[in-house]
């Protein structure tokens, strides 16, 4: 992980994993490392399978489409062109599409597939879809964890999460004027508004909205950026959530108010705004180094700032909040209906 920002592992590491070695990240060299089990994904250190990847043969993609490295890498960047400054979801400065979750390259390419001017790519984004949408069924108990009682230790699958949170914009992407809730939103299907419900939960369950817990996935020991890297990811994901939860016109078919691990206020947000914009965005070296500021990266993981956590505002005001994720962060307000 985070390939391009000086994260740099101990000399003296004799039997790190491939991901690590890769990487430039810390591995503690046991069978599978923390960074890979934080990750969601293979170490090589381990005969494991990863949680949340449909096999190959399943994906129903023309050989011409996404298939092969070259059409592959150019829906990835149709992805970070035209999705990623509206949802500023994943860092594109250390993303790897060889080292990242499977599962999640593939919602990635969806997106990708959908926006090309390509003959039949509209169709193919949606084969692919529907293949995605069988794994995350099929595969449920791997990642679900909403209901579970002893959840202790558990790690946080954020890049299966986050390819199930693209999984479900799809959705509503693809819903677009045909399937219209009574506010003319597009609605999302009964499957996947319970699928939206068990993300909510699982990441509630997990603490994954509650900043002490962000915080106590590091230790001092770690690179400074990583550490950054790290809480910014966690901190925009549960935005994103945030907002395709608001957003997601399904009248009648949200969680029961008893049920209150599916559902997701503001007063749930218990973590402070994303920061530095700009640093986030950086592609290179050159970039990275002329956005990091002084202080940037001091006292990253000293300080739980409980005073900026956005659920403090919206105690303070009595509204939720709609929030937008692009280039900056945006705050309107919608009294509480």
């Amino acid at each position: 992980m985070r390939q391009i920002h000086g994260v740099n592992r101990p000399t003296h590491i004799k039997h790190a994993c491939a991901h690590c070695r890769k990487t430039k990240s810390r591995c503690q060299g046991d069978p599978p490392c923390s960074e890979c089990l934080r990750r969601g994904i293979h170490c090589s250190l381990d005969r494991q399978v990863e949680a949340l990847s449909p096999p190959t043969s399943g994906l129903n993609i023309p050989p011409s489409s996404a298939g092969r490295s070259e059409p592959r890498r150019r829906f990835l960047n149709l992805y970070f062109e035209k999705f990623n400054p509206y949802w500023l979801l994943i860092h594109r400065g250390s993303f790897d599409e060889d080292i990242e979750a499977p599962f999640l390259v593939q919602a990635m390419i969806v997106i990708g597939m959908w926006m090309s001017d390509e003959p039949n790519a509209r169709s193919a984004a949606i084969d692919l879809h529907n293949t995605l949408a069988s794994a995350i069924g099929q595969q449920r108990e791997a990642w679900d964890v909403s209901a579970k009682e002893d959840i202790d230790g558990a790690s946080w699958p954020i890049p299966t999460y986050q390819g199930i949170l693209l999984h479900i914009i799809f959705a509503l992407v693809n819903a677009g004027a045909g399937n219209l809730g009574i506010d003319l939103k597009p609605s999302l299907s009964r499957t996947n508004t319970d699928l939206l419900n068990s993300l909510v939960g699982s990441c509630k369950r997990l603490d994954m909205l509650y900043y002490p817990s962000i915080l106590a996935r590091y230790s001092q020991r770690d690179s400074r950026p990583y550490i950054w890297l790290g809480i910014e990811e966690t901190k925009r994901f549960n935005l994103a959530l945030y907002r395709v939860y608001r957003a997601a016109s399904v009248v009648g078919k949200r969680a029961d108010d008893a049920d209150t691990h599916a559902r997701l206020t503001a007063r749930d947000l218990r973590f402070p705004f994303p920061t530095h914009t700009r640093l986030w965005k950086t592609m290179s070296m050159a970039e990275w180094g002329s956005a990091a500021g002084r202080g940037v990266f001091d006292h990253l993981l000293d300080d739980t700032m409980e005073e900026m956590w956005i659920s403090r505002a919206h105690e303070a005001l009595g509204i939720d909040w709609e929030l937008e994720i692009d280039s900056d962060i945006r705050l309107s307000s919608n009294r509480r209906i």
